[in-house]
């Protein structure tokens, strides 16, 4: 009796369980933007405010349906409603806003717009493994491999075929990688950038509001830790920001906090005084942690057709001497 090919087995378990999670997840997709459109709602805007992350900031937001009960941030918070800075500058509390609700969660356009977006790329990268898996297989039949191996001889693209396949996987991985990089990172560090190096920058005293968190699961990161406060902008409005803070800053100011914003961007906010132990839990934040990690698989990544390229130019010295 035959022993089983255990890798083998194991690829095709992983293509049927992936094809199975693409096609219950368009089944989900579908009828997600069927409930947006058969459930187009206007809710009335009672708050309006700005958060800025820990280290992303800042996103433009508002509070809608009943008088809400805290300006917090979290996952079980959905009276917030992150909406276009443009939208912002337009409503004011008190005017309605049109969208969509689905399962109890209002999306406003452009919101709705972001989640397919995002469904289809994450639609892209799963699907990469599935195609190759059939191309592997369709490749096995001769008929087949002899008609592709024909026309690749005669377009001369047999010589290439390692060298593009290797770009289409790795690259595929890379891009993947790299498209992460450029949403939160990207932010990152054009906020730390702004905080560090700005030259624009006024200091003052904000009024705390309210302390909150949005607790994690992850050991890394346990919470995210925000402070909701009002300041005063020189000769301009009050400002209602909610600042994501680190565990330590989050204890040490109860009633007011002295921070810094940006004179050309108000609400850009930043805590004024940070020390040590602020440093090492931004060290270990879920941001730093996933650039960390993604930056040390793009290197790996980069360099595996070079490594291929070498073992292969050892192999072909040894096969041909000179």
């Amino acid at each position: 009796m035959n022993e089983l090919n255990w890798p083998k087995l194991f690829a095709f378990a992983a293509f049927l369980f992936i094809i199975y999670t693409i096609f219950d997840n368009v089944q989900e997709h579908q009828v997600f933007l069927e409930k947006a459109e058969q459930n187009q709602i206007e809710e009335r805007v009672w708050r309006k405010f700005v958060v800025n992350d820990l280290l992303v900031g800042p996103r433009f937001s508002v509070q809608i349906g009943t008088l809400p009960e805290s300006s917090i941030p979290t996952k079980h918070n959905d009276s917030m409603i992150t909406i276009s800075q443009e939208l912002f500058e337009q409503v004011d509390a008190g005017d309605t806003i049109s969208g969509y609700e689905v399962d109890g969660k209002f999306y406003t356009e452009t919101l709705l717009k972001e989640e397919v977006k995002w469904f289809y790329i994450l639609l892209t990268v799963f699907s990469l493994y599935p195609i190759g898996y059939i191309l592997y297989w369709l490749f096995k039949i001769n008929i087949i491999w002899n008609l592709c191996s024909s026309i690749s001889k005669r377009l001369y693209l047999d010589k290439m075929a390692g060298f593009v396949l290797s770009i289409l996987i790795f690259g595929g991985l890379i891009v993947s990688l790299l498209l992460f990089v450029s949403t939160d990172t990207k932010s990152a560090i054009e906020n730390g950038h702004e905080k560090y190096f700005g030259k624009n920058h006024a200091e003052t005293t904000a009024l705390i509001m309210e302390h909150g968190y949005d607790r994690r699961t992850s050991t890394y990161n346990r919470s995210d830790y925000y402070i909701s406060m009002l300041y005063t902008p020189e000769n301009q409005d009050t400002i209602f920001i909610v600042k994501g803070v680190t565990w330590h800053t989050y204890n040490k100011y109860k009633e007011k906090m002295p921070i810094v914003y940006n004179v050309d961007n108000p609400y850009q906010v930043y805590a004024k005084e940070m020390d040590i132990a602020d440093y090492l839990d931004i060290l270990m934040t879920e941001t730093v942690f996933l650039t960390l990690l993604s930056v040390i698989l793009i290197v790996l990544l980069s360099s595996i057709p070079f490594l291929l390229w070498k073992q292969k130019q050892r192999k072909s010295q040894k096969d041909h001497p000179v």
